[in-house]
């Protein structure tokens, strides 16, 4: 399946503090404004359960499905929609090229998918703004 949305920025952060952010599920709604809510454990991990709540108030669940130095898959679902999002991280020194990669799935997604046009870089500018204040 090819990707619904795509985008690289290079970041002036370490590549653990970039990952340092993704990790921090209970954070993601303050830069990332498709969550609402967020409720699960502090600390990630691929047993790790969330519960969410996502524009425009459905409830569903978000997971981790890769964590690795280079690579943090994300996977969250509500009825009729499901994404997945990697974003890979490339040390470059003190900085980090950091490639955000999406898919959708299901009839909200097919219904929605216009408005996810420059999506992947909102976020990884969102990310950016985060990391460096």
């Amino acid at each position: 399946m090819s990707a619904t949305g795509s985008a690289s920025l290079l970041v002036d952060a370490p590549r653990p503090s970039v990952r340092a952010v993704l990790l921090d599920a209970l954070s993601l709604p303050a830069w990332n404004p498709a969550f609402v809510r967020m409720a699960g454990p502090s600390e990630a991990g691929l047993a790790a359960r969330y519960r969410i709540t996502v524009r425009p108030g459905l409830s569903g669940a978000f997971t981790y499905e890769t964590i690795e130095p280079g690579l943090v898959r994300m996977a969250w679902r509500v009825t009729g929609f499901a994404e997945t999002a990697d974003w890979w991280l490339d040390a470059e020194g003190e900085r980090t090229l950091v490639r955000h990669d999406f898919t959708h799935q299901g009839p909200l997604a097919a219904a929605l998918r216009p408005a996810y046009q420059g999506v992947a870089g909102l976020r990884l500018d969102r990310l950016r703004q985060v990391l460096t204040g």
